[in-house]
C-alpha cells in the first residue's frame, strides 16, 4: 500500500480502534438504580407507570424490558412535562 494514494484523515482514521460495543440483552444495574429514583424523584404513580409500558411497549412487567427500551423509558421519565399533568 502506497502512503501517497491516502490523505492524511485516512490513515490516522484507520488506526482508531472500533467504537461500537455490543448492548446487554437486559437492563442494567445502573438503569434500574436511574429508574428507581426518578419514580421517587418525580412521584411517579404505578398507575402512570403502568399506562407508559402498556402504551411504549406493549408490556404488563417491566422486568421483561431490555436494554434500548429502559433507555427509553428512562429518556422518557426524566424529560416528560410533570406541570401539564393536572390540566
Amino acid at each position: 500500500m502506497k502512503l501517497l494514494n491516502y490523505d492524511h484523515r485516512e490513515l490516522i482514521m484507520r488506526n482508531v480502534r472500533s467504537t461500537s460495543k455490543e448492548v446487554p440483552p437486559t437492563y442494567t444495574t445502573s438503569q434500574y438504580k436511574i429508574l428507581c429514583r426518578l419514580i421517587r424523584q418525580k412521584r411517579i404513580t404505578k398507575q402512570f407507570f403502568d399506562f407508559l409500558l402498556l402504551q411504549l411497549f406493549d408490556l404488563s412487567d417491566w422486568r421483561e424490558l431490555n436494554y434500548s427500551q429502559m433507555y427509553e423509558l428512562i429518556h422518557i421519565l426524566t424529560f416528560w412535562n410533570y406541570e401539564k399533568r393536572g390540566k
